[in-house]
């Protein structure tokens, strides 16, 4: 009697795949990809060139430094012009061209070195006619810098763009062409102490980092700060016989940069702000044939992207989630290409079915933030299909909060912080 059970046990086996089929069905479905935009076609909307205004404070460090423990320390300005030109949300180029003063005194340690009215150090013990002591001078140092940068977007170098960014955090290494001209003066009078050293243009070696603000299509405001390495021992005004390059100046600004050919609505905005290009292989999301049988769903196998998709008749209760990071509502639509495609053609295949789409947070948070964040969460979500091509019509967004059902282990994980979309329960 068992041997007969397991006989007809396997006859049911064998004839499941063939069942199973029956039940699929094939449907065409249109790529969302399909009307994605090639690079040049993206980027011709945005501008590229830009210009900048800054003012600020250098700071020098030689055998002098503007910032002297135990001394004085000295404020100085500093004004410049700068022109970028950018060749694609990531990099781009910059020339600019900066005016700075300041003063710079001893250091503790330098206080009782003498310098001649020459502009060299003494170093013998006998003090001689006509010295006098660092700590009885200062230098005021005048400098041109002329530079050239490689300019790049940290942000967008990261994480790819949306579009929808105000900040930018540009690293810009660079060269210098350096001009300077200083004079040694008595503290006490501000009077001329020693001759001016003859300082030939030289070469510098440095960067600066900046960040932006997007006031708007026309405008950004940025604070940047940077160093350069100096290669001239006598650029404070002294000759000294010490020849470790350690000379540097520091420069802190605040600047306003104009985006060239955005007015009258001509361009969106400088392309640092446009969305970044996503490229094919990344667009090549994978897809999961799904089989039905008994109303149940089952993932049998994963297939890469065709425009034959097998699907199931009616709606299915199961689609995928997307997760957020803690506190935020950006949509990664990198990392969750597969189960946002995935949405999207059983959206498209059901057109006459109203959506839900939920937004939920995770167990952390006052009740008032918690409502914030999972709306915009599920707006975010709605965004993307809208783009791919949903009716907005159909879709109706909630913020939800914290999740009372999900496991207590679960409350505090990334699974609590989800955007989920279902059919809209009907009255």
């Amino acid at each position: 009697m068992k041997s007969l059970k397991y006989i007809i046990a396997g006859f049911c086996l064998a004839a499941l795949p063939g069942m199973e089929a029956m039940a699929q069905e094939v449907v065409k479905v249109d790529d969302p990809w399909k009307d994605y935009p090639d690079k040049k076609t993206l980027y011709k909307d945005y501008s590229r060139w830009s210009i900048g205004v800054n003012i600020g404070m250098p700071f020098y460090a030689g055998d002098f430094r503007s910032v002297s423990r135990g001394n004085n320390n000295w404020a100085g300005y500093m004004f410049g012009l700068q022109g970028s030109y950018q060749f694609n949300p990531i990099f781009g180029a910059r020339l600019s061209v900066d005016y700075g003063s300041n003063r710079a005194g001893s250091q503790r340690y330098e206080d009782d070195f003498v310098l001649l009215p020459n502009g060299n150090t003494y170093y013998n013990v006998d003090f001689p006619e006509g010295g006098s002591y660092y700590k009885d001078l200062y230098s005021s140092v005048h400098s041109w810098n002329f530079g050239l940068n490689a300019e790049v977007n940290l942000l967008n170098l990261f994480r790819r763009s949306d579009g929808d960014r105000r900040w930018a955090v540009v690293l810009a290494p660079g060269i210098y062409l350096q001009k300077f001209s200083s004079t040694v003066k008595n503290r006490s009078n501000d009077e001329q102490f020693a001759d001016k050293l003859d300082n030939k243009v030289n070469l510098g070696l440095g960067g600066d980092l900046a960040v932006r603000y997007r006031i708007n299509h026309n405008f950004d405001v940025q604070l940047k700060g940077g160093m350069i390495w100096i290669n001239n021992q006598d650029f404070d005004g002294i000759n000294s016989i010490n020849t470790t390059k350690h000379n540097s100046m520091v420069t802190a600004q605040v600047g306003l940069i104009w985006k060239v050919g955005n007015s009258k609505g001509r361009k969106k905005d400088n392309i640092m702000y446009a969305p970044g290009y996503l490229p094919m292989w990344k667009r090549a999301t994978k897809t999961v044939t799904k089989v039905v049988h008994d109303t149940i769903y089952i993932e049998q196998k994963v297939l890469e992207k065709s425009p034959e998709v097998v699907v199931c008749k009616g709606f299915p209760k199961d689609l995928p989630a997307v997760y957020f990071e803690r506190g935020k509502w950006k949509l990664d639509t990198d990392k969750y290409a597969r189960e946002l495609f995935t949405i999207a053609k059983t959206l498209k295949e059901n057109p006459e079915i109203q959506i839900d789409i939920c937004g939920y947070a995770d167990h952390t948070g006052g009740e008032a933030i918690n409502k914030k964040v999972t709306l915009k969460r599920a707006e975010a979500l709605k965004k993307f299909l809208v783009k791919v091509g949903i009716e907005p019509e159909r879709l109706h967004t909630y913020g939800l909060g914290k999740d009372m059902t999900i496991e207590k282990e679960l409350r505090y994980t990334e699974k609590a912080r989800r955007g989920e979309v279902k059919e809209k329960d009907k009255e």
